[in-house]
């Protein structure tokens, strides 16, 4: 409600990006309360709930973007109305969509970019620790099944 209401009595407050549990349920609420006073409600938990957000209403996903081209095949699938095409495109990325959700979080996309020849470092910033070398082969190899752009990209 205090989101719905910010963004009813606050100039330019009309994105909200919802990364919590739950999310479906409190973006069904947000749009039901704040009506056309939200523009975007984005689904937040690096699409591993994208389906039943969009669902609910979600008009997009706050990623790690480390591989836009198959969040896109979803996203592209929804907007065009084709809700099976949608959900078939999740199921194919669910597998590195739960990498980089559960397992590699913010590192995931410096993995890839890295293995992809983006990028020559995927350190992170003190003192957050590096992602487990055995995480890191599950994603790549999780990553070269699908064959995301981010693998070819820098080759």
């Amino acid at each position: 409600a205090f989101l719905a209401r910010m963004a009813k009595e606050i100039e330019n407050v009309c994105y909200f990006k919802i990364e919590t549990a739950g999310a479906a349920s409190k973006l069904r609420e947000l749009i039901r309360l704040g009506g056309e006073a939200i523009e975007g409600p984005w689904d937040g938990e690096e699409a591993i709930t994208l389906l039943p957000d969009l669902q609910a209403g979600a008009t997009g996903a706050m990623t790690g973007g480390g591989f836009p081209d198959g969040i896109r095949q979803i996203m592209d699938a929804w907007a065009a109305g084709d809700a099976e095409g949608a959900t078939v495109a999740y199921g194919k990325w669910l597998p590195l969509i739960n990498y980089e959700n559960r397992q590699g979080g913010i590192l995931t996309a410096k993995a890839l970019m890295k293995a992809g020849g983006i990028i020559a470092c995927e350190d992170p910033r003190h003192p957050f620790p590096a992602m487990h070398p055995e995480v890191r082969r599950g994603l790549l190899d999780t990553a070269k099944r699908l064959d995301p752009l981010v693998l070819r990209w820098g080759r």
